[in-house]
């Protein structure tokens, strides 16, 4: 039976989204931009089969580890052989190599959607197209690049966080430095967010183009009211996030409740979860230190016990000389 390599099903779904996007940003331009002659069959026919070339070598790079996809093939290795079934050495490598699968992927698909803007940029300057042209082309683009990229970002670490549980896992059970391999952070993703409004109100000014100054006073008012909520919900759920950070290294400084400003019900949960957790660690602690205490005492009794059994026994021992000795006195 044939098995599908394991980054064959990370790549298929990426590269399905690069072509929704690719098609999204390619109607947007063909519905707006007014072009003629070279530039309108470049377009019609060039960026097609560049996106076609481009998805062609996603394949084989990225699901097949071909040109020098070392760890795309250390992946589908010892992931279908079994994460279990595997040496300890090999899951480390699989570690780093799920790490360096997803970076790579986000990297070259940032790299393959740049070079598409540019491609499409390229097209209507050498062919004279007008400034208005040139604007709405860069901003079709640049909004495929970026959904194109995030999506490719999040979704391989959504789809490879039970492989990488697992494999930091078995490293903890077998007392192994389980590596604490950071790709990106809570606060690059919420900031993400923010740029999503910014291009949805661009799509609408460019499907309404020409637009007058009244529209674009009201979609930069709109915008910012989006932003300005937007910086509220991740200031507030970051905090609460870092407040977390912050109890768990200072849980051995005698600070067994733990308390969130949040009022939404997972972190309350969350802190009250956290609490219990630090009082019961709490409670073994003083239960072991009591413990230690009572065995000191132990020690120290049973010490003094083997120190008088000692003495107690040199004595015997001399008492059996003196009386060997007097034995032989009364023989005599």
């Amino acid at each position: 039976m044939i098995k599908i390599p394991y980054t064959f099903k990370i790549v298929l779904p990426v590269i399905g989204w690069g072509f929704l996007c690719g098609f999204f940003s390619y109607t947007l331009v063909m519905t707006v931009v007014n072009l003629k002659g070279q530039a309108w069959q470049y377009l019609v026919y060039g960026v097609p089969l560049y996106s076609l070339v481009l998805g062609l070598f996603f394949i084989l790079r990225y699901g097949f580890g071909l040109f020098y996809g070392k760890e795309v093939k250390t992946i589908n290795k010892n992931i279908n052989n079994g994460i279990e079934n595997i040496s300890l050495k090999e899951v480390k490598e699989t570690l780093r190599s799920l790490v360096d699968f997803c970076k790579n992927l986000h990297l070259f698909s940032f790299a393959g959607g740049l070079t598409f803007v540019a491609f499409a940029v390229l097209i209507v300057s050498l062919n004279q197209g007008t400034m208005e042209d040139f604007i709405i082309v860069l901003i079709a683009s640049l909004i495929g690049l970026f959904f194109f990229s995030s999506f490719s970002l999040f979704f391989s670490q959504q789809v490879v966080f039970s492989i990488i549980k697992k494999c930091r896992e078995l490293l903890s059970e077998n007392k192994e430095d389980a590596e604490d391999i950071i790709l990106s952070s809570i606060k690059s993703k919420f900031f993400s967010l923010f740029i999503f409004p910014f291009f949805a109100v661009l799509v609408v000014m460019i499907c309404v183009y020409p637009i007058d100054y009244k529209t674009i006073i009201l979609a930069l008012i709109g915008l910012l009211m989006a932003l300005i909520i937007g910086r509220i919900l991740y200031v507030y759920v970051y905090r609460s996030f870092s407040e977390i950070e912050k109890f768990s290294r200072t849980i051995d400084d005698k600070k067994n409740v733990f308390v969130v400003g949040s009022l939404d019900k997972e972190f309350v949960d969350l802190a009250r979860n956290f609490s219990k957790l630090s009082q019961e660690f709490d409670l073994l602690k003083k239960q072991s230190d009591k413990s230690k205490k009572e065995m000191g005492k132990r020690v120290e009794e049973l010490e003094k016990f083997f120190d008088l059994s000692v003495e107690r026994e040199n004595k015997m021992v001399e008492l059996k000389k003196e009386i060997n000795k007097l034995k032989e006195c009364i023989k005599k």
